[in-house]
């Protein structure tokens, strides 16, 4: 699985051995840091940033990281001092117009780049790709003449960063994801314009005439409800990546009806280590294999699955959101035995972000645990209904500001977002919240034990916390990716214990914060900011 760990206890005690000498540096003006926790460096000149992973090159330890600016290698054989070894953006691209491969996958067996590009990137030729917050008649979601899909990008050298073939053009390109390693791979996203008018006006493209029923509130459906809206999103497109230079996309998409019998937004898709392929977006998250002989439920007939073909075998809708769309932004499925729950077999615990920006904070996105025992075989996904919905059993949700005391200046960013998990210690990317470390050891009683979050003071120099991703170096050493702050390296100190004994612990509340990043009016036009896909912020 991309986003969990292989260990299966997340100790961090002198017997596993610091990764590197690197010495604790000050907190920066403004920080809020648990005890347990040490700061190392920053490298602000990744501002911009979304995304970063690792890999080993030629004897070097590589970050490969991706943002606004394109890509980007690091030489971080040394945590404390990162060096810079070559950026990439393609030629067709503005300069910080790259959007938005927030998932960007590393095949590190033949050190390709997969990077993702959706409809709202920047073009040199504005002609061709109309449609910005200054124009927001002409959104980028539903012109066709904004191209999406991905590119690949060789790091073999990871000081000569070089585009291989040409890029793969889809309908989906938010993000794109890694099936039985990097052979395959299924791109999602985004949601189309949450903007409304007649048909076919919104529904142009004719690449997208199969999604089925877009429901607006102008429109007369027995079916739709303004609470939650159903419909209006991008499936899955699946592309054979055998030969890098020679993709084969398919020519249907996959991972249809998936709200409640509505085809919707597909976001993002996490490979756990037993090869089940998960799906989180709007209407949930769901389970699918690629490969072996099952029952498909929509079938009723045991056949094979494929990549391109595969068989729904688990999850649904998610019960215990904050909010009643259900967006599901990513999600990874332990099976290592570290997270645990009582009454439920291991391997049974899935865990999903919901992304909201709803205010206030409390009523913002969760992390959710759920219960997956009667999801398997796929059918109450596949039966269920807006009149008969399915839910899966929610075993605990986390959010600061309901699990813990701390309370926050409601404009802040307050959705969970991108997380990784190592062992039964969870490390979640929080937006304006900065990096949360959560002890899910136990799926029934998730525990904050760890902190890290900036009330800046200087806009340019030392900016507030919008953290969106972050990643376990080694069981010690952590990076947090913020976009507004670049890379930050922090440490788990010598002599904590195992996450399931270090202390419950609530970080510092924040009343205002004059430099907090607040979503804005997003390129695709839609004026609310939060059209979940990721909004863009002041």
């Amino acid at each position: 699985m991309r986003r969990l760990g292989v260990a299966a206890a997340l100790v961090v005690g002198a017997a596993l051995g610091a990764p590197a000498a690197a010495q604790a540096a000050d907190p920066p003006p403004g920080a809020a840091i648990s005890d347990n926790l040490e700061y190392i460096t920053r490298v602000a000149d990744a501002n911009g940033i979304v995304e970063g992973k690792f890999d080993r090159v030629k004897g070097r330890d590589v970050l490969v990281v991706t943002g606004r600016f394109g890509f980007k290698t690091y030489d971080v054989s040394d945590p404390k001092d990162p060096e810079l070894m070559d950026e990439f953006l393609p030629a067709e691209l503005a300069d910080f117009g790259y959007w938005q491969n927030e998932d960007m996958e590393l095949d590190t067996r033949r050190k390709l780049i997969i990077g993702s590009l959706d409809p709202r990137h920047t073009e040199r030729d504005q002609t061709r790709c109309p449609g910005t917050i200054d124009d927001p008649q002409t959104p980028k979601l539903a012109n066709p003449g904004c191209k999406a899909g991905f590119y690949v990008i060789s790091y073999a050298n990871p000081a000569g960063l070089e585009q291989v073939g040409d890029f793969v053009e889809l309908p989906a390109g938010h993000t794109t994801s890694c099936i039985q390693k990097c052979r395959y791979m299924w791109t999602g996203g985004p949601a189309r314009s949450g903007t409304f008018g007649d048909p076919p006006a919104r529904n142009y493209n004719p690449a997208l005439r199969w999604l089925g029923p877009i429901l607006g509130p102008n429109e007369v459906d027995p079916n739709f409800r303004f609470d939650r809206p159903v419909g209006d999103g991008r499936p899955i497109w699946v592309t054979d990546l055998s030969d890098p230079a020679r993709p084969q996309v398919s020519d249907k998409p996959i991972d249809l009806w998936r709200n409640d019998g509505y085809t919707d937004y597909s976001h993002d898709v996490d490979e756990d280590d037993k090869g089940i392929a998960w799906v989180s977006g709007r209407g949930g998250i769901r389970g699918y294999a690629t490969k072996g002989w099952h029952r498909d439920p929509y079938e009723n007939r045991w056949r094979k699955a494929t990549p391109f073909d595969p068989i729904l075998v688990a999850g649904g809708g998610v019960a215990g959101t904050a909010q009643p769309t259900m967006f599901m932004h990513n999600a990874g499925r332990p099976t290592d035995g570290a997270v645990r729950a009582s009454g439920v077999k291991t391997g049974n615990v899935l865990v999903g972000t919901e992304e909201d920006f709803t205010t206030p904070c409390g009523q913002s996105g969760k992390i959710v645990l759920s219960d997956i025992t009667d999801s398997r075989g796929g059918e109450p996904a596949q039966q269920s209904t807006l009149d008969k919905p399915y839910r899966m059993k929610a075993l605990d949700t986390f959010h600061p500001f309901i699990d813990t005391p701390e309370t926050a200046n409601p404009e802040l960013g307050c959705s969970a977002h991108y997380f990784e998990i190592e062992g039964p210690m969870l490390g979640a990317a929080w937006y304006g919240q900065g990096l949360r470390l959560l002890d899910i050891g136990d799926a029934r009683d998730v525990r904050q034990v760890g902190y890290y979050r900036v009330t800046g003071t200087d806009e340019e120099t030392n900016p507030s916390s919008n953290s969106w991703d972050m990643a376990f170096k080694t069981k010690r050493l952590i990076y947090l990716f913020d976009m507004d702050r670049g890379i930050e390296i922090l440490r788990l100190r010598r002599g904590a214990t195992a996450a399931g004994t270090m202390k419950a612990v609530t970080a510092p509340s924040v009343k205002s914060d004059r430099l907090a990043a607040k979503p804005k009016v997003s390129l695709d036009g839609d004026t609310s900011g939060t059209s979940y896909v990721c909004p863009l912020f002041d």
